[in-house]
């Protein structure tokens, strides 16, 4: 069944009365002609009458259909689609354009982002211009929130640029139904023109019967090959001046070519510091180690680059770090000092080694340390189980001796809040320790080779650690009965470390091993609350910072080449938390400042999801869709016809106002051929 967009414009069909008053009074004045003899015209008269009649009938009809058609085109007719309407009182239109790295990519049309505008640009000149547009990019701008007119929503489309920001189509799909549900229109449509990365997509994310009804319109780009950067990290967590720093480099092959002797850079503070050749294979990933001396500075920051074209955004990765003098540890005495720990940190310059004794704790001081021991406390005070707690979640590193006598019940509301394991009973059957855990961490660079029968600590006595479901524990060691006797937990942004023994002559020689020693030493050196390498663009995670040196209602801003931000500050206990929110655009290093004071380096990155350039087809899209059973979902293929075209088709049904004017058109031409040839 024909249906109209403007039907109101079918009134104009009463304009079919004017050619029927002209054909009715034939405003034609006769001239009267004398001849002296008419019985030859008789007959001739006759046959003319009838043939004037014929041809100014046909005229009329001619004039009639013209007018019907031409109005009809105007009511711009169409027949629906089946389950689709369209409302000519207002439609409510949202358009996301994806304008993400990946939309820099090339089609045969041109470039993917250019692509899109114009796709969008096609979409709104298929509504009036009394619907109302709503444009969605992946910034997510102030701007974009809000339904504007179809002249503001063109001006708004040519001006969207790339961004590294990336969103997820759920993300888009959640935003713009907040948007809608403040919009009182009676039909309302979503379009999403994105070329479906799979890495990014987010399909399994979407609601099964989005609102509004969504149409996926996936833009095809030329499958280009990207060996790019995807990550970096260091070995350890603090850098010593004049320290060995070594990095790790992670470089990824998404691509079918295959590499060889390729240059990896390393750049610190402006200055290329090292070459690292490399060669991949198709679709390989690699590890390689760059090395070199930490400087004096406190802060220093660089960054690695190779070189790869087309798709260059994710060919550099920036880095910072701090360079500490000297680790700060700390001993809390409950039953006195301990000389085992004191000799061992005690006297290497490495360590900024103190003590203090369980009755007399300044708690203010434990944010400024990356290692507490808490060593022979029989009991654990609420106040201290608290500030315990808090630096172990804020990134410090903890280990907890217990002491001979301690209480039990005290213990375990105590680990209960870390959420880690807790203590059975006593068990004072001497066994020995029978097995390490060398995979882990803690024993890098510890054995060239582990032997069959290795010297390993023994328990005399020892507390039993029970196993709490969902705590996670690493056993680093285990005794021959099959308990833990040192064991790992990670407690928020930090790590405890437990042992089932007292440092204590009559309970175990542990303190006394050969294995004590460096166990202790890397703790400390891979303990503390440490800043990542870098931050990535567009994940908004806050940055935490030791809120030592900062007062409340002072203000961090982050710098680089001319550029400033003043980020959201939170403080939280000895912590604060920065956040950038969308304020940071550029890859790069930035200079954290406190009242024009250097407070720390930060380095952010584009987001790596991007540089995985395999994306979903337009039958992948389809298939994907019918397997998650979503409902109101269409996929849209237009190839290399217009989008007009194509979704008036799909959407509002088949438009029929162009032949309507074409049909008009040939009537008014065989108005004109009756009138100039007929005589």
């Amino acid at each position: 069944m024909m249906n109209f967009v403007y039907p109101g414009f079918l009134f104009a069909l009463f304009a079919i009365s004017i050619p029927v008053i002209i054909h009715l009074f034939r405003f034609r004045r006769f001239r009267t002609v004398f001849f002296p003899n008419i019985a030859f015209l008789e007959q001739l008269s006759e046959a003319s009458d009838r043939e004037s009649r014929l041809k100014h009938l046909l005229v009329l009809f001619a004039r009639i259909l013209a007018i019907i058609f031409l109005v009809l085109a105007f009511a711009r007719p169409y027949i629906p689609a089946e389950g689709e309407t369209i409302s000519p009182e207002g439609n409510a239109v949202g358009v996301y354009i994806d304008n993400s790295f990946s939309m820099e990519a090339l089609s045969d049309q041109g470039r993917l982002l250019d692509e899109a505008r114009s796709r969008a640009l096609e979409i709104a000149g298929m509504y009036g211009a009394g619907d109302r547009f709503l444009l969605l990019t992946n910034d997510f701008e102030g701007q974009h929130q809000r339904f504007v007119s179809r002249r503001e929503f063109i001006e708004m489309v040519m001006q969207v640029e790339v961004s590294a920001t990336v969103r997820s189509i759920a993300a888009v799909a959640t935003r713009k139904s907040e948007l809608f549900s403040n919009e009182a229109t009676v039909s309302q449509r979503a379009y999403y023109l994105s070329d479906y990365q799979k890495s990014t997509a987010g399909l399994d994310e979407l609601d099964r019967s989005p609102v509004p009804p969504a149409w996926f319109i996936p833009l095809e780009a030329r499958r280009s090959d990207n060996v790019f950067i995807d990550s970096i990290w260091f070995d350890s967590p603090v850098h010593l001046s004049g320290e060995q720093v070594r990095l790790s480099v992670r470089i990824d092959n998404d691509g079918g070519q295959i590499l060889e002797n390729q240059p990896l850079r390393l750049y610190l503070d402006g200055r290329q510091r090292s070459v690292v050749a490399f060669s991949l294979g198709a679709d390989e990933s690699k590890e390689l180690t760059v090395s070199w001396s930490a400087g004096s500075g406190p802060i220093q920051q660089g960054y690695v680059e190779i070189a790869d074209h087309p798709v260059s955004f994710d060919d550099r990765l920036y880095f910072s770090y701090p360079v500490a003098a000297e680790i700060p540890l700390l001993t809390l005495e409950g039953d006195g000092s301990n000389p085992y720990l004191q000799a061992l940190y005690g006297e290497d310059e490495l360590f900024n080694y103190q003590t203090m004794p369980g009755f007399s704790i300044d708690y203010g001081q434990l944010s400024e340390q990356h290692l507490l021991i808490m060593d022979g406390f029989d009991q654990v005070s609420d106040g201290l189980a608290l500030e315990l707690q808090r630096f172990a979640e804020e990134g410090g590193s903890l280990v907890i001796f217990p002491g001979v006598e301690a209480a039990i019940s005290s213990y375990n509301r105590f680990f209960q809040s870390l959420g880690i394991d807790r203590f059975d009973q006593i068990d004072t059957t001497a066994v020995n320790v029978s097995s390490i855990n060398e995979l882990h961490g803690l024993f890098d660079g510890v054995f060239e080779e582990i032997p069959e029968q290795m010297d390993l600590p023994r328990a005399f006595s020892h507390y039993v650690i029970s196993r709490q479901v969902g705590t996670g524990g690493d056993v680093l060691m285990q005794m021959q009965n099959g308990r833990p006797f040192f064991t790992s937990y990670n407690v928020g942004g930090g790590r405890v470390y437990l042992s089932a023994v007292p440092m204590d002559e009559n309970h175990t020689n542990f303190h006394r091993h050969a294995i004590f020693v460096p166990v202790m030493l890397n703790i400390a050196l891979q303990g503390g609350a440490t800043q990542p390498a870098y931050q990535t663009i567009g994940q908004d995670q806050p940055v935490s910072l030791p809120g030592k040196g900062s007062r409340r209602g002072e203000v961090f801003t982050l710098q680089r080449d001319g550029f400033e931000v003043i980020p959201e500050q939170r403080r939280r206990g000895n912590q604060i938390h920065l956040w950038f929110h969308d304020q940071i655009g550029e890859a790069g290093n930035y200079l954290l400042s406190l009242n024009g004071e250097a407070a720390g380096g930060l380095s952010f990155n584009y987001d790596r999801r991007e540089s995985l350039m395999d994306c979903y087809s337009k039958n992948e899209l389809q298939d994907k869709l019918e397997d998650m059973q979503t409902e109101g979902v269409r996929v849209v293929d237009a190839g290399d016809r217009s989008m007009e075209n194509v979704l008036q088709e799909m959407g509002m049904g088949r438009s029929l106002w162009r032949w309507f004017i074409v049909i008009a058109l040939l009537f008014l031409l065989a108005e004109v051929m009756l009138i100039r040839f007929w005589k």
